[in-house]
């Protein structure tokens, strides 16, 4: 039998150090100058009844196994999914299905076939073989999905055709049959979890898309700019700057800013605990401040709570509620991994 199963659970994490994100060079080149002064800026509040219809997307991912070839070259076995919920007027909900992928990461040409049982897994090469490498590649397709799913739902209907081959709906009904849900178009604001990352295609409506990060691991501002974020009360913004997109080792450039968000109780936190960076890839400065304005009242409004989820509040409460819904389709590891074991030793 030429693969290997890794006694290493990855549910443990993986026995390497995996490397952190949000580093790259180019941050001299971030401009500040578009909205004049450098300081807090506190948009008028609209209130629910007047926002967009929004979509909010995120995705998750999980290595299922790490194995190796009769070589001794390390591959891993790994799903990816990407989901939405539409918030309009009648509430928050799922819609459709969301986009499941298996993949099997490798470095070298693969000699040998996986086992029949493990045929839906897709390889894909990538140029390191260390586990943090192709740990890095795993959130690289995860990124990919969930851009395209921005950017379906910014353009067209809800499809589960894929240009690359065998990304597909979770829970693909047999052929024939129509899947599951409802199918929605297209023409409202996306919110996606985490920075804007490009797909396969350049987005088709760059002024309806936004990404935020909750964690301010990077620093994209110079000293005095910095400053302004450690002095920034709820519901309030900096100014909008531009991220090249080489800066983040991406391509694709941004404009970005600052929001804080309300946090109750604040006193056993520091100042940074609520803040998140948001971003859009519009390269229309008006319609970046736009945009910056109206995501003071969406963000600060969605925010979660300490007492309800342990990353708030950044963690936006729809947010909290697709990662479940995703962990549904995801599957349980443990099952999984005992799957892949009874096809490696058939």
């Amino acid at each position: 039998m030429p693969w290997k199963l890794e006694a290493w659970n990855p549910e443990y994490a993986l026995p390497e150090r995996v490397g952190g994100e949000d580093e790259g060079s180019g941050l001299e080149d971030i401009k500040t100058h578009y909205e004049g002064n450098w300081t807090a800026r506190t948009p008028a509040r609209r209130q629910p009844d007047d926002w967009p219809i929004m979509y909010l997307v995120d995705g998750r991912q999980r290595v299922d196994a790490q194995i190796a070839d009769s070589r001794g070259h390390r591959a891993l076995l790994a799903t990816v999914i990407a989901g939405a919920v539409l918030r309009d007027g009648a509430g928050i909900r799922p819609i459709g299905e969301p986009l499941k992928e298996h993949i099997l990461l490798h470095s070298a040409d693969l000699e040998e076939p996986l086992p029949p049982g493990l045929s839906h897994y897709r390889p894909i090469q990538a140029p390191r073989s260390d586990p943090a490498s192709l740990r890095a590649r795993v959130t690289e397709q995860m990124r990919r999905l969930e851009a395209r799913l921005a950017n379906e739902l910014t353009d067209d209907p809800l499809s589960g055709q894929s240009p690359d081959g065998p990304v597909h709906r979770a829970d693909d009904p047999p052929s024939g049959q129509s899947p599951g849900g409802p199918v929605h178009r297209a023409g409202g604001l996306v919110i996606v979890d985490g920075q804007i990352f490009p797909g396969e295609v350049p987005y088709k409506a760059p002024g309806q898309i936004l990404g935020y990060t909750k964690t301010q691991a990077a620093t994209y501002l110079g000293p005095e700019e910095q400053a302004l974020l450690h002095t920034l009360k709820p519901y309030q913004r900096t100014p909008i700057f531009s991220i090249p997109g080489y800066a983040l080792n991406r391509r694709v450039d941004v404009f970005s800013w600052y929001v804080r968000l309300p946090l109750e109780p604040s006193a056993p936190f520091y100042g940074g605990a609520a803040l998140l960076r948001v971003e859009t890839p519009t390269q229309e400065p008006a319609e970046a401040s736009k945009l910056a304005d109206l995501s003071v009242s969406l963000f600060c409004t969605l925010a979660s709570s300490p007492a309800r989820d342990p990353r708030a509040p950044q963690n936006l409460i729809p947010i909290g509620g697709l990662e479940q819904w995703l962990g549904r389709h995801l599957g349980h590891g443990e099952v999984i991994r005992r799957r892949i074991v009874q096809a490696l030793f058939a």
